[in-house]
């Protein structure tokens, strides 16, 4: 599905069906990728004060595996891996640079303390996927217009800043009341035209603040992607 003649009639169709037909065509999309290159970039806010940029480089192999190493910034230096074959479903592994690195390896639960304490970010290692955020993405709309509280106020297109190319920016309200079990009430995915995937996301918490902001920029598809790339090696 081609999302530039899915959204030529827009004068005809709402807003949230102009939604729709983005999200269908990055999941149609995504059956075709089995892997990609690219920088992450991920900014979060915590304890209500937004820290640095971080700049990930990634690769991911359908279906869920992952590799991140962070560039220079915050953290630089650090690998994960999330291998679900390799380390169960609940698990990953890191690794350090310089002389914290020299213990090599070590495997961890996602939902370590230790992970919260060192490396507090709001998507684990195995959610860190393009994959895996249009999945979030399609579940929540589709619990949020179960339940009559979706409503998306914008569909436009505009130069995207972070992906440095052209994109339709989708504006959601997905709920008012943390009660209704939806972890944000706003969402805005930007669905870069060449992929037609929403490869930027800003994610709004209920206070009205920004919760966080992630691109996965440079994507290359389909790139060859061996099983010795999900090693951690020392650097």
């Amino acid at each position: 599905m081609s999302t530039s003649r899915a959204l030529k009639p827009a004068e005809t169709i709402s807003n949230e069906e102009q939604a729709e037909l983005l999200l269908r065509a990055a999941a149609a999309k995504l059956e075709r990728l089995s892997t990609y290159a690219c920088t992450v970039l991920c900014q979060d806010r915590l304890r209500g004060t937004m820290r640095k940029q971080e700049r990930i480089q990634s690769l991911f192999r359908a279906p869920r595996s992952v590799y991140l190493r962070w560039l220079p910034g915050p953290h630089e230096g650090l690998q994960a891996s999330y291998v679900p074959e390799r380390d169960g479903a609940s698990n990953f592994m890191a690794r350090e640079k310089g002389l914290k690195g020299l213990v090599g390896a070590i495997t961890l639960p996602h939902r370590s303390p230790l992970v919260d304490s060192m490396y507090p970010h709001h998507f684990r290692t195995n959610e860190t996927s393009v994959h895996h955020l249009v999945g979030l993405a399609i579940e929540l709309v589709t619990k949020a217009r179960a339940q009559g509280t979706l409503s998306v106020s914008k569909v436009e297109p505009l130069d995207d800043p972070l992906l440095g190319k052209r994109a339709t920016r989708v504006d959601c309200e997905l709920s008012k009341d943390p009660k209704d079990g939806l972890r944000w009430p706003r969402t805005e995915l930007f669905f870069e035209h060449e992929s037609e995937l929403p490869l930027h996301l800003r994610l709004h918490d209920f206070d009205g603040g920004l919760y966080g902001e992630y691109a996965f920029v440079d994507l290359r598809p389909n790139v060859a992607v061996p099983p010795s790339a999900f090693e951690l090696k020392r650097l």
